[in-house]
């Protein structure tokens, strides 16, 4: 009798959770027996096309108006056209908001915190470290605007003579170093710096600044291959790579090899042994376990796809970069950008959220941005086909939805760098979408099928 009871109760209340989420509700009997839904009754006569079709939409309707409320999969999205409309004018609000907010000096960010309670620091070095990253990543996103706008080009211009000031980030201490995020996006920086015709008066410092950051990533690289922000009870010159992470690995194999495509010599060794400590990092499922400390609890959480999506790509890239074994293939790193899209609702409930991992599958909103400009990266570098395009349109669509309404992009309340890292980072995302979405903008409007379609279907 008890278990029946226990058993009604528990069909009762999955009924009401089902019907909370918006979902059919199966029918509850009065014995806790669950009856399926009913189905919709079809006239055998007039065969399986006569079941009722969804109403079409009304003329005019707003079919390009997803918000955060739709599931990101059953979003409609906006055609090629609309898409690119919408894209220039995200990019235009946001790098307005760039120039409003760049500090006297040049940087970007500022280590106020509205908040009580801050993150882990160790100790006040920390905040270099924050502050040269943020700084080196708004930078990264002004290149292409400085190339025809004065204002930006003047920003511009300010924010790399104060970086270039800085010299190298050093850690904090021999635990915490949050420096490894500004050598990975000054490397960035300057990798894109010496690819730019228009920046040929700052080439030669530059220069340098590269060859002085790859030679501190190969020599703060870990025992094991990785690259980190902590390493607690170890303490060493370099670091032991027992809390090595995924992501920074390979955002630095990523920074690493464009680097190299711009003549810098990467140490021996140093993409080899990155590229060991990704794989073993690696999971059956297409997820990357969250650092080398978790690499053997794949039941863990934050390493299911649902916990993973927002730095699986940035892993996959890193591979496909640096030739890693296996090979990364168009069909896995497809793949992997669908996972984020299927369960992207979950790294949306953690983006803003104060505490790190606070939500379902310990997700963090601070790699919310990261993870999208990998994204997009990823999506660069795929063949062209309806299946890519589709996702490049879902991408921008995001960055779009995202947006604030003053013009900036904001995932984790990092001090008072939050805003302008974040706004970085999207506004890469959609200058390496932007040719994509106006690609297929001009297809369309020229009536020729999509790339990568079969010739069957043309």
């Amino acid at each position: 009798m008890r278990d029946r009871a226990r058993q009604a109760r528990i069909a009762i209340g999955g009924a009401l959770l089902a019907s909370l989420a918006g979902c059919v509700a199966p029918t509850v009997g009065g014995d806790g027996a669950i009856a399926p839904p009913a189905a919709v009754a079809v006239d055998p006569s007039r065969g399986a096309e006569a079941a009722p079709a969804p109403a079409a939409p009304p003329a005019g309707a707003a079919q390009h108006a997803a918000s955060t409320a739709t599931p990101p999969a059953l979003r409609p999205l906006p055609d090629a056209a609309h898409c690119l409309e919408r894209t220039h004018a995200a990019y235009a609000r946001g790098l307005a908001w760039i120039l409003a907010n760049q500090q006297p000096e040049g940087s970007f960010g500022t280590f106020e915190s509205p908040r009580a309670r801050e993150i882990y620091l160790d100790t006040q070095a920390s905040h270099r470290a924050f502050h040269s990253a943020t700084t080196a990543l708004v930078c990264w996103a002004l290149l292409a605007p400085a190339r025809t706008d004065p204002a930006a080009r003047a920003a511009l211009l300010r924010g790399l003579a104060w970086l270039d000031a800085q010299g190298e980030v050093g850690r904090a201490s021999g635990k915490t170093f949050y420096s490894v995020w500004a050598h990975t996006y000054t490397i960035e920086l300057a990798s894109a710096v010496l690819a730019d015709p228009a920046r040929s008066a700052e080439r030669a410092a530059w220069r340098a600044n590269l060859e002085r950051e790859v030679a501190v990533a190969r020599r703060e690289q870990s025992a094991e291959g990785g690259w980190a922000y902590y390493d607690f009870n170890h303490i060493g010159q370099s670091p032991s790579g027992h809390e090595s992470t995924s992501f920074n690995t390979a955002a630095m194999v990523e920074a690493l090899c464009n680097a190299r495509e711009q003549g810098a010599a990467i140490p021996p060794g140093t993409l080899a042994d990155a590229l060991g400590c990704i794989a073993r990092m690696r999971v059956p499922s297409g997820a990357y376990a969250y650092g080398t400390y978790a690499e053997l609890g794949l039941a863990a959480d934050y390493n299911k796809v649902s916990g993973a999506s927002g730095r699986l790509q940035a892993c996959n890239l890193a591979i496909l970069r640096a030739d890693g074994k296996p090979p990364m293939d168009a069909e896995t790193m497809l793949r992997g950008v669908e996972l984020l899209r299927e369960r992207h609702h979950y790294i949306e409930i953690a983006r803003g959220r104060v505490m790190p991992h606070e939500a379902f599958y310990r997700n963090s909103g601070y790699y919310y941005f990261f993870g999208h400009y990998y994204c997009a990266r990823v999506l660069q570098l795929c063949p062209p086909d309806d299946r890519r395009d589709e996702l490049v349109r879902w991408l921008a669509e995001q960055m779009f939805i995202d947006q604030n309404r003053d013009g900036s992009w904001f995932d984790y309340p990092l001090y008072g760098y939050g805003f302008a890292y974040a706004t970085g980072f999207a506004m890469r995302t959609l200058e390496i979408l932007e040719p994509m979405v106006r690609e297929q903008a001009a297809r369309a409007a020229a009536g020729a099928a999509p790339q990568g379609t079969p010739a069957t279907a043309r």
